[in-house]
């Protein structure tokens, strides 16, 4: 059907129309507990504390984590309860924290990392490992977003259900681990080390956050990440013939990379579809209404606007396709010398349901030179958590509860995190830390001058707590 006679017909009411999603509601008998936090003194008390944590260095490398691991567990302490610091190597330090149910369910798990990546301060407009709080109340350092806010709520979290002795159907564990930036050996020492002890059913970690003004003026869209793609990271490595720079000469090895190269950036993978975008993009088309909201609630016309907006975007274009970036380069030592050996480095992620081995072989295809070959650095498949949970809703509910500009949905992330080890374990894993932030505000993430504001740390304690409190607290208690 051409597109003209598409639109037609769905504006003539062919198309179907996906739902506005059902979050449910807060168990009643629970909102004692919401209430009984004075979240505007508890707001107060958690940017002073996120600040002092943002005042302790872990960047990684070389990572400290275990000083992390101390400050938190000083605060876990005062409250009264216990922790436990593991360390896979000598100051690269994880934190185990439980608050124990009755064991009616299995444990609920509250995951951040402890290390940040490194900051250049001359780039900085506030000195990235100051932990400020200016007169706007915004809190500056390095992993204010990522992730030591998230880390901070969690960390109140249990403070809170302590302090209001929260009778609980449930453990509530509280993990920050070491090396998510670099090799992941935090959560790796914990998967082989500590599994069987604390065998969670549920986590949630980082992933989506929300973001204002994200696709219509006005609206903020809370998204939580519930599949990750899947990683293939490769150097792709030409050969040739050593010789002088002075002469050009065919077929040697930075000829035969660019030109492999070449081929691989002209690749035009066919657009897929996680089930989580449309879902996510009917529940924006809900919140805007009109003709924004007609086009956006409908599968077919959500095709028609993928194949003009969606793709020309960096950002859901790489939800949409397996991609392929270039990273690196290595190899030229003198400006005079042709080595005999180059390589790009490429990080490769990857659609659910798509195989790393499946992508490698149709690059291997598409260069189609004996003189370039592929050497595999890392590769995991991609995973995904149904967002029909219990868990997914309330973390849902609680995000845009008394926002009427805001909506919610599930999302395919790009990237991983430490979740990508866990749901191959049959934990469900959600990615969300509930802060609200602008564009420019998200790109201090891994950039320059990140930053969060206190009213954001206080609004994400209330929603991380309620909807802990949700599936964790005992109901009639």
């Amino acid at each position: 059907m051409r597109r003209p006679l598409l639109l037609l017909a769905c504006l003539a009411g062919a198309c179907a129309t996906l739902p506005r999603a059902d979050l449910g509601v807060a168990p009643p008998e629970l909102a004692r507990w919401r209430d009984g936090v004075n979240w505007q003194d508890a707001g107060k008390e958690a940017a002073q504390l996120l600040s002092g944590y943002l005042q302790v260095n872990t960047a990684n490398p070389p990572g400290n984590e275990t000083l992390g691991a101390k400050y938190l567990a000083g605060l876990l302490d005062k409250a009264g309860i216990s922790s436990e610091i593991v360390e896979f190597a000598p100051g690269r330090g994880s934190l185990i924290a439980r608050l124990k149910g009755n064991g009616g369910q299995k444990p609920l798990c509250l995951l951040s990392h402890l290390d940040v990546v490194p900051a250049d301060a001359k780039n900085w407009a506030q000195p990235p490992f100051s932990g400020l709080i200016d007169d706007h109340g915004t809190i500056w350092g390095r992993g204010a977003l990522d992730m030591k806010g998230m880390g901070l709520i969690e960390t109140l979290t249990l403070v809170w259900l302590k302090r209001l002795n929260v009778p609980l159907q449930r453990d509530v564990i509280l993990l920050a681990v070491a090396d998510e930036e670099v090799d992941n050996r935090g959560m790796q020492f914990i998967v082989e080390k500590y599994w069987p002890q604390i065998d969670c059913s549920h986590v949630v970690n980082e992933g989506g956050m929300g973001i204002r003004d994200a696709m219509t003026p006005g609206q903020t869209i809370f998204a939580i990440s519930v599949a990750e793609k899947g990683l293939l990271w490769l150097k792709m490595i030409a050969h040739g013939k050593a010789g002088h720079g002075s002469t050009p000469i065919p077929g040697r090895a930075p000829d035969r990379l660019l030109d492999a190269l070449a081929k691989v950036r002209a690749r035009h993978p066919e657009a897929i579809w996680h089930p989580s975008t449309r879902e996510t993009l009917a529940q924006v088309g809900h919140g805007v209404g009109g003709v924004t909201g007609y086009v956006l609630t409908r599968p077919l016309l959500q095709d028609w606007l993928a194949e003009g907006q969606l793709m020309k975007n960096p950002g859901t274009r790489a939800a949409m396709i397996d991609t392929v970036n270039v990273t690196g380069f290595g190899g030229a030592e003198e400006p005079n010398v042709v080595p005999a050996e180059v390589w790009a480095q490429l990080d490769c992620r990857l659609l659910p349901g798509h195989k790393p081995a499946d992508l490698l072989a149709q690059l291997v295809q598409i260069v189609d030179d004996p003189n370039i070959r592929f050497e595999v650095l890392y590769q995991a498949e991609a995973n995904a958590s149904s967002w029909d949970d219990p868990f997914y809703r309330a973390l849902a509910r609680h995000a845009v509860a008394g926002k009427p500009d805001a909506v919610v949905g599930p999302v395919l992330s790009p990237g991983f995190t430490d979740s990508l080890r866990l749901r191959p374990l049959g934990v469900r894993a959600y990615g969300f830390v509930p802060f609200a932030t602008t564009q420019d505000e998200t790109g201090g993430m891994h950039g320059e001058n990140e930053r969060v504001s206190s009213d954001n740390v206080r609004d994400g304690l209330k929603v991380l707590f309620s909807a802990v409190v949700d599936v964790a607290a005992l109901p009639g208690q």
